[in-house]
């Protein structure tokens, strides 16, 4: 009961000190979509890590929380179940604390070798071994919408952008937020749920509960 306490005042203060940079960060960089055939050749931004070098395909990197009581983004087995299936993130509390599990991004056109903004990503975590190879890619469960693993490369729920966050952040630039985009459904912000004691990701509906992260090339 005490180590769900302090996860509760945990995620209450990363909660309210978010609120407290996006009141002094309010605009957002547009993003400009293309929208007819003349738009085609549009280049979106890149989004860049912590040295200031965009992302790449097919290099691993630690998504990780930069605001106070958050960490890195991490893979997790919860139940009964032979894969891990839960993306959590490290708190420093010492059950949850860790360095994060690297992931992997997989554009689902092909945008050149670099992730851009507000392009359609797949994440996946990046493991060295053949252990559950095949249950690494990011999804939204419908129950509860959560993000966990089991998703597939070209499945419309597994479908993730990364769009840019204007703050500022213990000294790391280059912030972003994740949002789950399936096809034909609006986006929406991944913030933090807690559930049976676990600080997983989740798809949040105010648009102020995102959690920002960056990102750390591995």
């Amino acid at each position: 009961m005490k180590s769900i306490n302090i996860l509760s005042f945990l995620l209450l203060s990363s909660t309210l000190s978010l609120v407290v940079f996006a009141q002094s960060f309010t605009s957002e960089n547009p993003i400009v979509l293309p929208t007819s055939h003349e738009d085609d050749n549009l280049v979106l931004p890149e989004v860049y890590d912590q040295k200031g070098d965009p992302l790449r395909i097919g290099v691993r990197y630690i998504i990780k929380n930069p605001l106070p009581g958050g960490g890195s983004l991490y893979w997790h087995k919860i139940g009964n179940v032979e894969c891990p299936n839960a993306v959590l993130q490290h708190m420093p509390i010492p059950q949850f604390l860790g360095h994060g599990t690297p992931v992997m991004f997989v554009p689902k056109s092909d945008y050149g070798d670099v992730v851009r903004v507000m392009t359609a990503v797949y994440i996946k975590f990046s493991i060295k071994s053949r252990w559950c190879l095949n249950e690494t890619v990011w999804q939204v469960d419908d129950e509860d919408q959560l993000v966990v693993t089991g998703g597939n490369v070209g499945n419309e729920n597994a479908i993730f952008k990364i769009k840019k966050a204007d703050l500022v952040i213990g000294g790391m630039k280059n912030v972003y937020k994740l949002l789950h985009c399936p096809s034909h459904l609006e986006c929406k912000n991944i913030g933090s749920h807690f559930k049976n004691g676990y600080p997983h990701l989740a798809t949040v509906d105010d648009d102020k509960d995102f959690i920002p992260f960056v990102f750390i090339k591995v």
